[in-house]
């Protein structure tokens, strides 16, 4: 049985797809507790987001902020409208991957990734007047769709577990090495999107204060 520090972001998507939660959150509690990083893209939360965090750290110059009405207003706006022509940016990207090979519609939900992207803007905690963050949810499976992975096509070598009817499972030996490749060859649909446009973004946070600069760290995709 494979060592849980040698997993690939491959088996972790397997495991997660094919094991019971109660014993897929039992595995990530026992990563953790030995110092095992946990491949994101499995957490239940995922959710790809930009923070925006002060640098001075100091309330006062919030407080200042959204003290001027106009300006705050002015601020939230651009980012709606920065997020909403992401948001088109990455359904069209989505659309024009996927959205006519049926071996891609793994979703009952949403059977075309396209449809599940949407924004998510965060506020203040306090007073839910200054954007705080910019999020894009979509279903799981663009993150599979993404790393190549999917039914058949393992990570690069095998795994077990027990899958939610009890019966012991392993990574099919014919998948394996096979992420990325075939019809799951890995589809970059999501990341590019993002870097072409954080420099506009970075642009309208230098336009409303100098002391919000952007968090990147959780907003990619693993590639």
């Amino acid at each position: 049985m494979k060592e849980l520090n040698e997993m690939t972001v491959g088996d972790w998507i397997d495991a997660k797809t094919g094991m019971r939660a109660g014993a897929f959150k039992q595995l990530v509690k026992t990563a953790k507790a030995g110092g095992i990083a946990v491949p994101t893209v499995v957490n239940s939360n995922f959710n790809p987001r930009i923070k925006f965090e002060s640098l001075s750290g100091d309330d006062t110059e919030f407080f200042q902020r959204v003290k001027d009405t106009e300006s705050v207003n002015k601020f939230n706006a651009a980012v709606k409208a920065w997020s909403k022509k992401v948001e088109a940016e990455l359904k069209a990207s989505a659309e024009s991957r996927f959205g006519h090979r049926i071996s891609d519609q793994i979703s009952e939900k949403f059977p075309k990734l396209s449809s599940s992207i949407e924004i998510n803007l965060r506020f203040d905690n306090q007073y839910k007047l200054e954007t705080r963050s910019v999020g894009f949810k979509f279903a799981r499976h663009g993150v599979y769709l993404h790393s190549g992975a999917g039914t058949g096509y393992g990570g690069l070598t095998g795994s077990k577990w027990t899958d939610k009817f009890g019966t012991l499972k392993t990574t099919n030996a014919a998948s394996m090495n096979k992420m990325g490749t075939g019809e799951r060859r890995a589809e970059h649909w999501f990341n590019d999107i993002i870097r072409n446009n954080t420099e506009k973004l970075a642009d309208i946070l230098a336009e409303y204060s100098l002391d919000l600069v952007m968090n990147l760290d959780g907003i990619f995709l693993s590639e």
